[in-house]
């Protein structure tokens, strides 16, 4: 305690040494883990248990002065907040085993406030060093590297996460292994919802936590969350490219992957370009060239639903945009839907006068189609043209002449099977 007496010489002495000791660990330029070593973090401040009836730490300028060690949830907490690390620090020294253990009232340690507050990470390197447990999960089920992740804070994330330097001799070699295995394990917990750190920094889009989780060889691309979709649901629905790209190319993910009841990354991407902006159908165009390539297809379609509500002034039902909600309705011909995008990149790349890759898609259009059906026809006579005008003049013959006995059965006449059968005679004019 600090009393208004004089016989606190030898006390502001300690006090000053302890504010320039701070100081100095401040300025170093040595290394996170150097810096914890030269704070002393074993020596205890002893409390004066002297009797005094004029409590003067109690008021502000006292509390700057001295403020008493505790281990009241409320004041470390508040400490926290309001950045007063030095009465958090006295505090530590004295209870550290009772503060490490505290929870708020969102069931978040001292550790995942300063994650949160994002404090130095010195003090993150500390209080993990002190034992504060990095596996602990608040109400969110959010551990301390969730919230790097969240906020794509990738020093953070490493401060909860890189190894203990060896020199770190307060604690043996055992111990710093022991933490070091316990942080790597807080970056597989899944919150409430089913995200791991990783999969939240997909969500979130936090590209630097994302590629340093990746060089610690974790691959969390293909888990599903609680509702059965993967990061690459998240990556399209926020049309990400980059973040697709890294999902498809060095995570190797499913572009097929969640629960099958669920909207595919294509059906995903199918409703996002229904209310899509000029530049946004230009980026899921460049998504769907890479999900289609890489096999993707159609599972359902997403539906926005208009809600209803009878107003609160008159007696009569309104439709309130605000009140929309999204469903899902199962597409009685799956394949059918997947055949339709191949063919609706196929034109636009043949416009791009990419004939390569229009072909491909045409391709993929009839594999999806059932060969006996008018679509089916359609992507054949497409293709067709396309072999045409690349000099194949035999091969486009050959699917003129299918599609054609195809229609035939279809449909007694026409107009298009009168333009097949004058492509078909131009064809052969020009062969023989």
């Amino acid at each position: 305690m600090v009393t208004l007496n004089n016989s606190n010489t030898m006390s502001s002495k300690r006090l000053k040494n302890s504010v320039d000791q701070t100081n100095v660990e401040i300025e170093t330029d040595a290394s996170l883990d150097r810096k914890i070593l030269a704070s002393d973090i074993n020596d205890m401040i002893q409390v004066n248990s002297r009797p005094t009836t004029n409590t003067y730490h109690d008021s502000v300028s006292g509390s700057i002065l001295y403020s008493i060690p505790t281990n009241s949830p409320d004041e470390i907490f508040s400490y926290i907040r309001h950045n007063d690390f030095q009465a958090f620090r006295r505090s530590l020294d004295v209870y550290h085993q009772d503060i490490i253990a505290l929870r708020n009232e969102r069931q978040q340690t001292v550790l995942h406030m300063l994650v949160i507050l994002a404090h130095p990470y010195l003090w993150v390197r500390l209080l993990i060093m002190r034992g504060c447990d990095p596996c602990a999960q608040d109400i969110d089920g959010f551990t301390a590297a969730h919230y790097a992740a969240e906020r794509d804070d990738v020093e953070m994330l490493k401060a909860v996460t890189v190894r203990f330097q060896s020199q770190a001799k307060p604690i043996s070699d055992e111990q710093v292994t022991e933490i070091h295995q316990k942080c790597l394990k807080a970056l597989t917990l899944k919150d409430k919802r089913g995200l791991t750190a990783f999969m939240i920094a997909c969500q979130r889009e936090s590209i630097k936590s994302l590629n340093y989780l990746i060089e610690l060889n974790l691959n969390d691309g293909n888990v599903q969350d609680n509702y059965g979709d993967t990061c690459l649901h998240y990556a399209v629905a926020r049309r990400n490219l980059s973040l697709v790209e890294i999902l498809i190319e060095k995570c190797h993910v499913d572009v097929n992957g969640g629960a099958t009841s669920r909207p595919s990354v294509l059906d995903i991407l199918q409703f996002n370009r229904q209310n899509a902006k000029p530049n946004e159908q230009k980026l899921d165009d460049k998504i769907e060239l890479i999900l289609l390539k890489n096999r993707a297809r159609h599972r359902c379609s997403i539906r926005r639903i208009a809600s209803k509500r009878k107003s609160a002034e008159e007696n009569e039902e309104k439709v309130t945009s605000n009140l929309s909600t999204l469903t899902l309705i199962t597409t009685s011909n799956i394949n059918n839907e997947t055949a339709k995008s191949h063919a609706r990149l196929a034109s636009l790349l043949e416009n791009q006068g990419d004939l390569i890759g229009a072909k491909e898609n045409y391709q993929n259009a009839m594999k999806f189609t059932m060969i006996e059906s008018i679509e089916w026809t359609d992507y054949a006579y497409h293709l067709a043209r396309l072999h045409q005008t690349s000099g194949e003049r035999d091969i486009a013959l050959e699917l003129l002449e299918k599609a054609l006995e195809i229609r035939i059965k279809q449909e007694n006449h026409g107009e298009t099977i009168d333009r097949f059968k004058q492509e078909i005679e131009n064809l052969r004019q020009q062969i023989s």
